[in-house]
């Protein structure tokens, strides 16, 4: 299913997201270095993830605030980016084990499909044009960062 436009940043940051988490996935696999996948970690939520989250929060999640999903869909939005924050927080200030980053993997994509098979589907359903093109405006569209380009390629 095609994205709505103003939804398709969001999208393909999303994409970049997914990518990080099977990356990690593997290199937990792959035994390597706890050290280097936690700077991957917060590369990535400091390239990436903290401007993504701060968008949603700030841009679809008041879009939003006026419809029925709002007090369920948004508030689990709230939630796990709450808990994908403060995961990276811990990872900044103390030692990671490997099953640690897969805990960090797993959630990661898990909130990622949650908000592409149900929380985008259902803000698509509910706004109307001129709301979706009001947060819309506000997003970023381009300048996506790539995870593959990161220095180390600990997954390969």
């Amino acid at each position: 299913m095609k994205r709505h436009e103003q939804l398709q940043p969001l999208s393909r940051q999303h994409h970049n997201g997914l990518l990080a988490a099977l990356l990690l996935s593997k290199g937990v696999k792959k035994n390597a270095s706890t050290f280097v996948m936690r700077d991957f970690i917060i590369y990535t939520w400091q390239t990436d993830l903290e401007k993504h989250f701060s968008d949603e929060e700030n841009f679809l999640l008041p879009a939003i605030k006026h419809t029925a999903i709002y007090s369920t869909l948004g508030q689990q939005l709230l939630q796990e980016h709450a808990v994908i924050r403060s995961l990276v927080e811990s990872f900044q200030k103390h030692e990671v084990s490997p099953a640690g980053i897969q805990q960090f993997a797993d959630l990661l994509e898990a909130h990622i499909r949650f908000e592409e098979r149900v929380l985008f589907p259902q803000t698509e359903a509910l706004l109307s044009e001129a709301e979706m093109n009001a947060f819309g405006a506000h997003l970023h569209q381009g300048d996506e960062h790539n995870c593959m380009n990161y220095f180390i390629k600990f997954w390969e």
